[in-house]
């Protein structure tokens, strides 16, 4: 079974113990009981949304995910971000096309978050990112994702409704 993200939504606080899950993401409407149990674990919580910055800053989080376009000024959003929260851990979501993944990589986040587009080829891209770079991988899930990019990355990032669909489905499936 694959690690997973669990992005924060509902006021759920079972999947906190799980050991596929290896991280949480959180914004500013995460159940606020939820990502204080989150914080106290071991696993990274890492900020997301339009303010995951400020966000990052102002509840204490190990990090942020950006969702800022990845294009020529990505770079330069790189660095604004770097000097808002320090060396705080990091990862850039992009497309799954080559371009949006060698400038997201070029910018040297801790991992790479890949969101599909249903377009045909994204399996062979993600086949291609994972031999050229060594940085770790993730997935957004969604319902509609063809199962040829569930094994593609080192992490699915999910919401925790789709993770118990999804769980019960691997375990039907084995």
């Amino acid at each position: 079974m694959p690690k997973f993200i669990i992005k924060i939504t509902a006021d759920d606080k079972t999947l906190l113990d799980n050991d596929d899950v290896c991280c949480y993401l959180a914004d500013e409407n995460s159940a606020p009981a939820v990502l204080a149990k989150a914080e106290a674990s071991d696993k990274l919580v890492l900020a997301c949304g339009d303010r995951a910055a400020d966000f990052c800053l102002e509840a204490g989080l190990d990090g942020v995910l950006m969702s800022d376009p990845v294009d020529e000024k990505f770079p330069g959003l790189v660095k604004r971000l770097h000097k808002k929260i320090g060396k705080k851990f990091w990862g850039a979501a992009c497309g799954i096309t080559r371009h949006e993944a060698m400038i997201a990589s070029e910018a040297e986040p801790d991992f790479v978050a890949f969101r599909s587009a249903g377009r045909d080829g994204e399996a062979d891209v993600l086949d291609w990112y994972a031999e050229l770079f060594l940085l770790q991988s993730a997935l957004f899930y969604t319902p509609e994702l063809d199962e040829n990019l569930l094994s593609k990355t080192d992490f699915l990032i999910i919401n925790t409704s789709e993770y118990k669909i999804l769980v019960d489905k691997i375990k039907r499936l084995d």
